[in-house]
This record gives structure tokens, sequence and C-alpha cells, in this order.
């Protein structure tokens, strides 16, 4: 099993400028995932998204990437996120909506051009390494979490 995260990496010396650079990873064991968290509490790295390679894929019948039925996206939506020493997570796939993590209640929202994480949502950075764990080894939404809806 493994998946592969896509994220935006913008110049933390200038906030207003775009994010024209990406930067990927591919997980295909625990430790690239400890690699991942890592690589996203860098300056600059805005939210991952994550697509695991042993899920099935849809037709994309809005037409978001060209004609509708033109190309196929995965069938979950998966974003991870380290900011300010806290990870974020946010999860839907066609058996649960959009949802976030039951977290610090004092931990603050996130924004990003992708998602934004709600106030409350964060969880210590290890507890979000555990979740991507398991999402990497089984495919579905990580049970080492309490969840609630985005």
């Amino acid at each position: 099993m493994s998946f592969t995260a896509v994220w935006p990496i913008s110049d933390p010396n200038d906030p207003d400028a775009g994010s024209d650079v990406a930067d990927t990873l591919t997980a295909g064991a625990p430790e690239d995932v400890d690699a991942l968290l890592s690589r996203l509490a860098e300056p600059g790295a805005g939210p991952a998204v994550l697509e695991h390679h042993d899920r099935d894929l849809v037709t994309d019948t809005e037409g978001l990437l060209g004609a509708p039925g033109g190309a196929e996206l995965p069938d979950h939506d998966v974003v991870a996120a380290v900011h300010d020493g806290r990870g974020y997570l946010a999860y839907a796939d066609p058996e649960h909506d959009q949802s976030t993590p039951e977290g610090d209640p004092g931990s603050p929202g996130l924004r990003s051009e992708y998602v934004d994480f709600p106030a409350g949502s964060g969880v210590p950075v290890e507890v979000l390494a555990a979740a991507l764990k398991d999402f990497l080894a089984t495919g579905q939404r990580p049970t080492t979490l309490r969840w609630r809806e985005a």
C-alpha cells in the first residue's frame, strides 16, 4: 500500500507571493510518513493532498479536470498539514462526509487555498503521524482519531 502527497511551497519571507512550486512524496512505509510530516513542518509548506494508490478511482462527471467524463479522480479527499507544531487532517470519501479530528480545543483554525481546518481540530503531530500510518496501511479513514463533520 502507498499514497502520494503533493503540497505547495511558498516563500515564507513573502506571504503574498503565489505558490508556483510544489513538492511531492510517495509514502510506502511508516518512516515515509514521518519524513512527510517533517517536510510539511518546514517554513512555506502548505497542506498536502494525499492520494492513496489502493483506492478506487471515479469518473469526473462534474468536469473538474476538463470535459465531464473525460478523466478519473480519486474516490477520496484527504488533506494533511503541520502548522505551529500541530497536525491537521481533513478526510472525505463515499462513506464519510468531509470531517476533521476532534482535536485540542485550544488549537487555532488553519486556512488554506484548498481546505479550511476549524479551530479545535489541531492534534499533536505524533497523533497525526499515527493517523496517516493507519491510512497508509488500510486506505480507509483512520480509526485512531475521533471525527467531526467539517
